[in-house]
């Protein structure tokens, strides 16, 4: 028998939550919190994982669901809001009851919640694996991928430790830098977000390069959305994006070898 990981705290950094579409749910934070908010029509659900068997690359023991709470704080009120979101408008809905407070639920569709340090990484000494050994969820069109900390090809002097460098043909790329040292991309902070359209080319910096060889681990906690249907920057997207970006992968100026 497996012994269960000791239970933690309801919510904490790090955590993944899946809501399935038409789930009624509200989020009661304790503190300022931001999220990384990740919409798809499809259902979102674990991608197949071959010979490595279904409890990689997590122990589907961890994965956390709802449970009941009989006596759920609630202030003297006579009707509760119910938002429903369709084509990106929302329709309010109003019962004269709390339609969370229930006594339990039956069945498996429902929300459920995984930190990123339940996930355990597959690594190889001699081959640098390619983003899809990392994927984490699946949905129509769409893969979702964690970066998490791990040890590095020590095993081949030949071995590349960073990304290659390539252009995504068939899916645009959405990278949410979450917390840790982003070795593959220089200047880059928790909380940055970079987006690499179909057919444009992108890989690891030139520092990264350079300093790979010495490196033995990672140390980042990073979020990939390679989607199928092209991603389009909003005008809040535009207001914040760093027009300059494309030149971090240039040399620097003090290399006498660039051209």
């Amino acid at each position: 028998m497996r012994r269960r990981p000791p239970q933690r705290r309801r919510r904490e950094r790090g955590d993944y939550l899946v809501i399935p579409r038409g789930t009624v749910y509200r989020l009661l934070p304790h503190q300022p919190s931001r999220f990384l908010v990740i919409e798809s029509v499809g259902e979102v659900g674990i991608p197949e994982r071959g010979l490595l068997g279904r409890h990689a690359l997590f122990d589907m023991d961890v994965l956390k669901v709802p449970t009941p709470e009989a006596n759920m704080p609630e202030p003297r009120r006579t009707a509760w809001p119910l938002f429903v979101q369709r084509c990106g408008r929302h329709t309010r809905l109003t019962y004269p009851f709390n339609p969370i407070q229930t006594v339990g639920y039956k069945g498996d569709l429902t929300v459920w919640q995984l930190n990123v340090r339940d996930i355990r990484p597959v690594m190889s000494e001699r081959y640098h694996l390619p983003p899809t050994a990392h994927a984490t969820f699946v949905a129509a069109n769409m893969v979702i991928c964690t970066f998490l900390p791990r040890g590095l090809e020590t095993g081949d002097p030949e071995a590349l430790r960073v990304p290659f460098f390539h252009a995504n043909i068939d899916y645009d790329e959405v990278l949410f830098y979450h917390d840790g040292d982003f070795f593959s991309r220089d200047g880059i902070k928790a909380g940055m977000v970079t987006f690499h359209p179909q057919g444009i080319h992108h890989g690891p910096h030139p520092k990264a390069v350079a300093g790979a060889q010495t490196r033995q681990r990672t140390n980042e906690q990073a979020v990939m959305i390679d989607t199928r249907n092209p991603l389009e920057v909003t005008a809040a997207g535009r207001a914040v994006c760093n027009p300059d970006y494309w030149a971090s992968w240039k040399r620097p100026s003090t290399d006498r070898s660039a051209p």
